[in-house]
């Protein structure tokens, strides 16, 4: 014990300064450690404290610790304004692209309905924007709602020219790379205008046109101006200037000063290789004298204007000049092209199959199977024979009778050419045709030719092609599938079970569905059958459930309506039907005629909406009638919808009964007929004899007028088997056209003729009638 004490002195002895000096920093510590943290949190500090340490405490933070200066920032600061970029609607704009040709031509209000017409007429089909300007005062008695004229208030002539550039300027100068002006007095070849321009680069500055003299700065304005986009915005810019020093009377000198002020580039009648050329006329000349006898200068073939021309009968008299020139060079250069590629056949591979006949035109269709063969249709002069599988021999009228009649005097005229005159035609002896989808339509003539030298009689066979044209885009007027359309149903006394079938179907598809859509319902009471208030009433039942669905989906919208008629007990004409029903609708109503027994189906009456027009189109669809259940189906059970196949069915190309037209259109024809079969306006005009004799109906009154008939198959309209009954009270042609149609919608001939065969006995087989069988 004495020994450890004796080290513990010792160690003390050593290490007491260490020892003392350790005690005294923690007690230091922990004194001055509370007073140093109650001055930094202190509330009282003053500002002038905090910038005094501001220095130094920057020293003693790490450099990487984010600090926060909110001594000069704001309370709310202003968030930064979304720029919105605007985009342009078509891709052209965005891109700065143009259209090629702006023509603006001077006129004036005496020659604006006839020289101007002209021009417009021969130039309108080639420019891609053409206006007239109308200089003078005296435009009261001018049509000005036309959107090509363009009338000034300033009536002062000589500023005419100015207003027209500044009135271009401010609405089209943005959008063509080149304006071209004249006046109404020159002839312009729009096609030769439009290829000239094309040619020409759109970042060279264009002041083109005929100089007024051999050294003179300005262009004529009679032979036509040709101007840039950049020409043009340098021209507008000094328009004021222009107007001020107006000083003659030619516009052509204050047209020219004004845009040789403007851009200091005077006329040029040459650019890039390219020569401007016009053609000066004089009254004295005889223009059309010397056109038809061939006398005009012939050097110009690429002349762009002429002028002067005094009336509007020298516009065409020109236009025709050039046109017919065209076809002659257009003609050469087919010959040589054909004579070029007739001259390859001789490289071509044994293998490969050389060029067809006619040279040019796409070869013959090669089909794939039997299935595809394309048949041949046989005629002569006055009939076709085997055209379809029902039709055995229909007469040739019509534009059938003008097609044969223009090919065979295309091919006399071919054979007397060929020939030098030495063969004369006879007769036709056979004649073959067919529609080849690829090519168009080919025929081959057996045709009998009596030769002068000899005496004899010839038998020459020739092979013609009418080849497709061009597919072309006819405008039409816009057309939507929202437009509501009026179903008007005639409803016989016989017809009243398959009525309410019809109906029903009518209300799950389009009333259900909440499709745009009317029902009229035509109710055609006999001359016995009681109605119109009667107790018993033959359509009584079928009012009841018209009112019921009424009731029912109202809150559909739900539109169904009647109209009764009281008939002689003869069918009356559909137009006579759509006579009374159309006081009770608007004249903007788009009519659909239907029949009892048709599926109604959203798609069929969504294209009837698409393919009538108005103004423009009527249309008459082609409707899938079924064939008799017992032929058909062969006493299978029946589906509920009709199928389209080729043993169940076919398409009623003789049936005229559907048709959709608006109301309009049909009031305007109908009155133009008013005298020869007045307008039914009560049941009472139904007696009329007239109506029931002159076989009037729908589509020869729609076939007679101004309005496209379109006239095709419609899948989605199918008709279900009704076996018709023919009135023996009509005449005779009637009759039969009726028993033929009803015999044609029985069966194909050889389901017939099976059902037939099947029932016949041996000693009775002459008696059997297919009426009895089925």
């Amino acid at each position: 014990m004495m020994r450890i004490l004796k080290r513990l002195s010792f160690f003390f002895s050593h290490h007491i300064i260490s020892i003392i000096g350790f005690c005294f920093g923690i007690t230091l510590s922990l004194i001055v450690m509370p007073i140093m943290e109650e001055k930094c949190s202190h509330p009282h500090l003053t500002q002038d404290r905090i910038s005094d340490t501001k220095t130094s405490a920057l020293t003693a933070i790490d450099e990487y610790e984010p600090v926060m200066h909110l001594d000069t920032k704001p309370k709310n600061v202003p968030r930064p304004e979304k720029i919105q970029i605007p985009r342009a609607r078509y891709y052209s704009t965005e891109l700065g692209i143009k259209e090629k040709l702006f023509i603006g031509v001077l006129s004036t209000p005496s020659t604006i309905s006839s020289l101007g017409s002209a021009l417009n007429k021969t130039l309108t089909k080639h420019a891609n924007k053409i206006l007239f300007f109308l200089e003078g005062a005296d435009s009261e008695n001018v049509d000005l709602s036309s959107n090509s004229i363009v009338n000034f208030p300033d009536k002062r002539e000589i500023l005419a020219p100015f207003n027209m550039l500044q009135y271009v300027s401010n609405n089209f100068l943005n959008d063509y790379d080149f304006f071209f002006f004249a006046k109404d007095t020159t002839h312009i070849r729009g096609k030769k205008l439009l290829e000239f321009v094309s040619h020409l680069s759109i970042i060279r500055d264009v002041h083109l046109g005929q100089p007024i003299e051999i050294d003179s700065l300005y262009c004529n304005l009679d032979a036509g101006i040709l101007l840039s986009h950049s020409v043009l915005s340098k021209t507008v810019q000094n328009l004021d200037w222009c107007i001020q020093h107006t000083f003659s009377q030619s516009n052509s000198d204050n047209f020219g000063r004004c845009v040789l002020h403007g851009t200091d580039q005077s006329c040029s009648s040459e650019i890039q290789g390219l020569a401007y050329i016009s053609h000066h006329v004089s009254k004295d000349d005889g223009l059309e004298a010397s056109i038809l006898k061939s006398s005009w200068p012939k050097d110009l073939r690429n002349v762009l204007t002429v002028y002067t021309v005094s009336v509007p009968e020298d516009h065409y008299l020109i236009h025709h000049h050039f046109c017919h020139q065209e076809l002659i060079d257009n003609q050469h250069e087919l010959q040589e092209i054909q004579v070029k590629i007739s001259d390859l056949n001789a490289f071509f591979p044994e293998n490969v199959s050389r060029s067809s006949w006619p040279v040019g035109i796409e070869p013959p269709f090669k089909p794939h199977g039997r299935f595809d063969v394309l048949p041949w249709i046989y005629f002569n002069n006055t009939h076709k024979f085997l055209e379809t599988e029902l039709k055995i021999v229909s007469e040739i009228k019509g534009s059938n009778k003008l097609e044969i009649h223009d090919l065979l005097k295309s091919a006399v005229q071919w054979v007397k050419i060929t020939y030098q005159d030495k063969y004369i035609y006879q007769s036709l002896v056979n004649g073959y045709k067919r529609f080849d989808p690829t090519r168009g339509t080919e025929y081959i003539l057996d045709m009998l030719f009596l030769d002068e030298t000899t005496g004899l009689e010839i038998l020459k066979r020739i092979s013609a092609v009418r080849p497709l044209n061009q597919v072309e885009i006819i405008p039409v007027p816009f057309v939507t599938e929202h437009t509501r359309v009026v179903l008007l149903v005639t409803v016989k006394a016989s017809e009243r079970n398959e009525a309410l079938r019809f109906l029903d179907d009518y209300v799950k598809t389009c009333i259900e569905k909440q499709d745009s859509t009317v029902m009229l319902l035509v109710f055609l009471y006999g001359p016995q059958d009681p109605g119109k208030g009667e107790k018993e009433d033959v359509f009584g039942p079928l009012k009841d459930m018209v009112s019921s669905y009424v009731n029912k989906y109202r809150s559909n919208g739900a539109k169904i309506a009647w109209f009764s008629v009281k008939t002689i007990g003869k069918m009356p004409p559909y137009f006579a039907l759509v006579d009374l029903v159309s006081r009770k609708l608007s004249s903007d109503s788009l009519m659909l005629l239907c029949h009892i027994g048709m599926e109604i189906h959203t798609d069929y009456i969504n294209r009837v909406r698409m393919n009538t027009i108005l103004k423009t189109q009527v249309f008459f669809p082609i409707p899938f009638r079924q064939y008799h259940p017992a032929l058909a189906y062969n006493h299978v059970t029946l589906p509920d919808n009709v199928e389209i196949k080729k043993d169940l069915g076919h398409f009623d190309t003789e049936s005229y009964e559907h048709a959709s037209f608006y109301l309009s259109d049909y009031l305007v024809i109908r009155k133009q007929l008013e005298n020869t079969i007045p307008m039914i306006k009560t049941d009472k005009d139904l007696k009329n004899e007239l109506l029931y004799t002159s076989h009037l109906d729908l589509f020869e009154i729609f076939v007679q007028s101004k309005l496209h008939v379109m006239r095709g198959v419609e899948p989605d309209l199918r008709i279900r088997f009704k076996f018709d009954m023919c009135d023996l009270e009509s005449n005779v042609a009637t009759y039969q056209e009726c028993l033929h149609i009803r015999e044609q919608n029985l069966g194909t001939k050889s389901q017939m003729a099976a059902q037939i065969l099947s029932h016949a006995d041996h000693d009775n087989k002459d008696s059997i009638q297919l009426s009895d069988i089925l």
